[in-house]
């Protein structure tokens, strides 16, 4: 299922190699590999001492369970476009692509 190339195997899509879980979103150049956890990637050492500082809101050096909530409920509200207290798949993919649309309430 983690190894090399995919989710399942090493066939192209989902599956291959650059696939879901292989070198795409958990493997080398991906999510958790270099990609945004790993060296080079977008959450790089620079934006992650940013990420904490903004999480750790009593400056002490460390994130308690009641920062990180509260940092996840931020993100949470941000993503509700419609303010339903529910999550879309939509809504959550127009977040990451930064389209996110004022949404009339229901």
């Amino acid at each position: 299922m983690m190894g090399q190339g995919g989710m399942m195997g090493r066939g192209p899509g989902m599956s291959g190699e650059g696939g879901m879980m292989g070198r795409g979103m958990m493997g080398q150049g991906g999510m958790m590999g270099r990609g945004m956890m790993g060296q080079g990637g977008i959450m790089g050492p620079f934006v992650m001492r940013i990420i904490f500082a903004l999480m750790d809101n009593d400056g002490d050096g460390t994130i308690s369970l009641q920062e990180f909530q509260a940092a996840h409920e931020r993100i949470f509200k941000a993503m509700d476009a419609n303010k339903d207290g529910r999550l879309t798949l939509e809504e959550m993919q127009a977040f990451m692509h930064g389209t996110t649309k004022s949404v009339p309430q229901q």
